[in-house]
């Protein structure tokens, strides 16, 4: 994640104004970054356009300047510097000082810090200060936002404890100097070399290096959903029916068109794997070109929910294609982590299946998925739910 730290200050004459800016960069600058077109003044500037601190490691240069080394993220880091100090508001209970977050996926996003120094020369005898830590994604920034919150603390602790009020006599009301302070004075002689290091810090911190790890992959693929609508109007209704039951429910298919069966099982995860043996659902056209099928079996009165849903699905004429697709993968995700989670389990299963939603109806189905979601889970063959009503129907002892 590439991190940009900068310092800003709200000067009294030309309010907000970034101080000082730390970026990463492959190799040094070779000329002062440009600076923004905007007045300034010797409190804006107290470190010169053409002062650099840098750090080098081995992979990386690490500059210090007034303003960045990019034009375009020195106007973004101005506004973020304008944004906290007169704009935002911290919800600590001491105002002056507080962590806050804002920004968008356009500008970047931002944690500011907000602490204020006190100084004997400015109005109500304190400095507001911010620093800023700019990351171009939320979700890497935010995981670290302790981690940042807890060292710019202490940037600004250690600022703010060492800072000697300066005692100017007379005139303090009257603001007729067009030269200002930027930091007030300090035990430090060198303290934008030291919040240079500081900076330097944050940036080599390993929590925003990116470690680059295998994405897993998704274990359904519903890739021609059209395809399966276009069956599901071609067929009968009773054809398509019982082939999406057996397809689900783990029932052998024998046709001589595979790419059909294909279609339909798609619906399952791809580590699936089709029976061989078993009772066997005979797919194939007539003479005139129609779809029947051979079952000896017949369906249940309730059928899998799943099942019921895909069929809804289809039948939905608003239900674009390429909505459709993601909405079977959805479908069969549903399916087979309820499988996946049953199978894990090694006690009994009750209450966790009804928490799952499970219900009487879905058991011809899991009976075929748990023992595919790499687990062999005996209850899954047996009809569990009898044994509540088992219990109820024992007679009740006074």
């Amino acid at each position: 994640m590439e991190v940009v730290i900068a310092m800003g200050h709200f000067c009294e004459i030309h309010g907000p104004c970034v101080v000082m800016c730390t970026d990463r960069a492959q190799e040094l600058p070779e000329t002062p970054p440009v600076s923004l077109d905007v007045p300034v003044c010797d409190a804006c500037e107290s470190v010169d356009l053409d002062t650099v601190y840098t750090c080098q490691d081995e992979k990386s240069y690490y500059v210090t300047t007034r303003t960045s080394l990019s034009d375009s993220m020195a106007r973004l880091l101005r506004e973020a510097v304008t944004r906290s100090l007169s704009v935002e508001v911290v919800t600590q209970e001491d105002k002056d000082e507080g962590t806050m977050y804002f920004g968008d996926n356009t500008k970047g996003h931002y944690i500011s810090h907000l602490f204020t120094i006190k100084d004997s020369l400015s109005r109500g005898f304190k400095r507001k200060y911010c620093i800023v830590v700019r990351g171009q994604h939320q979700v890497p920034l935010m995981h670290h936002y302790d981690f940042i919150e807890k060292n710019l603390k202490q940037i600004s602790g250690g600022a703010g404890g060492k800072s000697q009020p300066c005692i100017r006599s007379g005139g303090t009301l009257k603001r007729k100097a067009k030269k200002g302070r930027c930091y007030p004075e300090t035990s430090e002689p060198f303290v934008f070399a030291h919040l240079h290091l500081w900076f330097v810090f944050l940036l080599r911190a390993e929590v925003y290096q990116t470690v680059p790890h295998k994405v897993p992959e998704c274990p359904v693929e519903c890739s021609s959903p059209e395809r399966l609508r276009d069956l599901y109007k071609e067929m009968p209704q009773h054809v398509f029916r019982i082939v999406l039951y057996c397809i689900l429910t783990g029932i052998k298919i024998d046709t001589e068109n595979k790419e059909v069966v294909s279609h339909f099982q798609q619906l399952l995860p791809k580590d699936f794997v089709l029976p061989t043996t078993g009772t066997v659902c005979r797919l194939y056209r007539t003479e005139d070109g129609a779809w029947n099928v051979q079952f000896k079996g017949t369906l249940p009165k309730t059928l899998p929910r799943m099942f019921e849903l895909v069929e809804e699905a289809l039948a939905n004429s608003k239900l674009p294609d390429s909505t459709l697709q993601y909405y079977l993968m959805s479908i069969s995700m549903r399916w087979f982590n309820i499988a996946c989670v049953v199978s894990w389990s090694t006690g009994p299963c009750d209450q966790l299946m009804r928490s799952l939603g499970v219900h009487k109806c879905d058991m011809p189905l899991l009976s075929y998925w748990i023992p595919q979601s790499n687990a062999c889970v005996k209850f899954a063959e047996t009809d569990w739910f009898s044994r509540e009503e088992d219990e109820d129907s024992k007679p009740q002892t006074p």
